[in-house]
């Protein structure tokens, strides 16, 4: 099988925990970082659901790098 190197920003996750029982809110706040500072993963589909009803209301930009 074929290996995938995936960059990972092992700085920042040290100083950017995930917050334990993170609200929706913190949830969206801490991915969007991440989805900025590091490509280690894709963001979750439900994060990426909830950029996407927050941009149809006219709220916050969903960020484009995931």
């Amino acid at each position: 099988s074929e290996r995938v190197t995936v960059a990972i920003n092992e700085t920042w996750h040290r100083q950017h925990p995930t917050p334990t029982r993170a609200s929706l809110e913190e949830r969206v706040r801490w991915h969007t970082e991440h989805a900025k500072e590091c490509g280690c993963r894709p963001m979750p589909a439900e994060i990426l659901i909830e950029l996407e009803k927050r941009e149809r209301r006219g709220q916050k930009k969903s960020p484009r790098k995931y």
